[in-house]
């Protein structure tokens, strides 16, 4: 593990004020495991978490606190990140792994147990994207044909064999009309073809494959018979997916609320089920039983499991149903890892929250974080959220506080409920505040031990703004 150096300081006194600036520079982002990967508008790629396995490419099994920018290849054209490995493709068009390699999951034609550095898989160079799980992983490439390699015990690789592993990429049948692919943890798979049909094989856990009866399906089925589904997320026993209508659905395991239905946690839903009644739906992420969904108006929610602050609301509440968080309405994308969950504004600001124990919120810390927090990354471009015309500010005097602090708060949004968490999540002072969208009140806060905490501000269950306090 890396020691908290006078860089990981810095970063971490000016996240002390994430309701003021905000880094900006990054366009696309991606979660696994226990690790984060970020790219940035000038091309380059940010990788930060775990690196137990190697699969942070950093010639070592260091983690990263701090996002470290992945160079070792030259031109790069894309990085993705599974449970415990990394795969990039160059600008030529071959692709590249690093990290675990058990069951052969890294495709390189080997059994050793890991690699540090990043190694060519296979000798093709035409390939376009990869999606890996923690053992096995699919592809596509440029002539929509699917691959895959890695742990076969439960018929992952489409073949109609098990369950020897392969340790190279193999074609997965012969259809070349492959558009979307996904992947569960639970040693399942999913492609949606270019005609909208969405096809799945593999273990069928939780009834993820579409049918409560089977025990796998040895090869690519069709899921359903709708031929409008446009993109899909997989959690590790649930999946979300979008139509073409913009309407949003999820199946599988919903034992936490991670479907968002409603339903009892011990239904497991192999018929798609609509997440309530809106149409408009712009993207999602899966994680480890919980979502998140962007809404076309750029709105931010979450449904699920919530355990270390992962949906982001300021709690530790499961959710059954999609929650606002926030009232930000210029969010772009999400994703989310285990327990973590990241996602980027449209001014290219980069947020995260949820478990950090390696790391992976990207802070400098290993400090769990219940609300969306901004990442502030060297080179990126501060911007003043304060001036912003839909801002909810809230300022707290003195910051450390010894006895009492002074708040005061002025916003768009009207405000309930104070609530002050610690850095696990729990709640630890909670008092109803005046229904105003302008209010000042002092707190009591001599019962609380020195440390980290977060005051939030609720309009019921919606946080409307949020702010880090030191307590002496």
């Amino acid at each position: 593990m890396k020691k908290i150096t006078l860089i990981s300081i810095l970063v971490m006194t000016l996240l002390s004020y994430t309701g003021v600036i905000h880094s900006q520079c990054f366009n696309k982002i991606s979660c696994s495991y226990s690790n984060t990967l970020g790219k940035k508008a000038d091309g380059s790629f940010w990788l930060w978490g775990s690196g137990a396995a190697g699969q942070l490419g950093n010639s070592g099994d260091l983690d990263e606190y701090l996002p470290a920018q992945v160079n070792a290849l030259g031109s790069l054209e894309s990085i993705y990140i599974g449970g415990f490995s990394t795969f990039t493709i160059k600008s030529n068009g071959t692709l590249w792994g690093t990290g675990y390699n058990i069951y052969g999951g890294l495709g390189i034609g080997s059994t050793v147990l890991n690699t540090t550095v990043f190694t060519q898989v296979g000798s093709s160079n035409n390939w376009k994207e990869v999606t890996p799980s923690k053992y096995f992983a699919i592809a596509l490439k440029t002539d929509h044909t699917l691959w895959g390699w890695g742990q076969n015990d439960g018929y992952q690789m489409g073949n109609n064999v098990c369950c020897s592993n392969q340790l190279s990429p193999i074609q997965i049948g012969t259809d070349t009309d492959w558009k979307v692919i996904g992947i569960s943890n639970a040693r399942s798979a999913f492609a949606i073809k270019n005609n909208g049909t969405l096809w799945c094989w593999g273990t069928n856990i939780s009834a993820l494959l579409g049918d409560n009866l089977v025990s796998s399906r040895h090869v690519p089925t069709q899921h359903n018979l709708d031929t409008d589904w446009q993109d899909i997320r997989v959690g590790t026993f649930h999946i979300l997916a979008l139509k073409t209508n913009g309407t949003l659905w999820a199946w599988g395991g919903g034992e936490n609320g991670e479907t968002g239905d409603g339903l009892p946690s011990i239904y497991n839903r192999y018929i798609p089920r609509q997440i309530g009644t809106a149409d408009n739906w712009k993207t999602m992420a899966a994680g480890e039983r919980f979502s998140m969904g962007i809404k076309t108006d750029g709105t931010l929610w979450a449904w699920g499991k919530n355990d270390v602050g992962q949906l982001g609301d300021g709690s530790t509440t499961d959710q059954p149903f999609p929650i606002q968080i926030g009232t930000a309405t210029n969010w772009d994308s999400v994703s989310c890892g285990y327990q973590h969950t990241v996602a980027l504004r449209t001014d290219g600001s980069l947020w995260s929250w949820g478990t950090n124990d390696y790391g992976q919120l990207g802070n400098g810390t290993t400090v769990a974080v219940a609300t969306p927090t901004n990442v502030n990354v060297t080179g990126c471009v501060l911007a003043t959220e304060g001036f912003t015309k839909n801002s909810n500010q809230l300022v707290l005097s003195p910051n450390p506080v010894q006895q009492e602090v002074s708040l005061n708060y002025h916003g768009n949004e009207m405000v309930t409920t104070v609530v002050i968490y610690d850095v696990a999540g729990r709640v630890v002072y909670s008092t109803a505040a005046i229904a105003s969208k302008t209010f000042s009140c002092v707190l009591n806060l001599s019962q609380l031990q020195g440390g980290s905490y977060t005051v939030v501000l609720k309009n019921g269950s919606t946080v409307i703004v949020s702010k880090k306090m030191i307590k002496e």
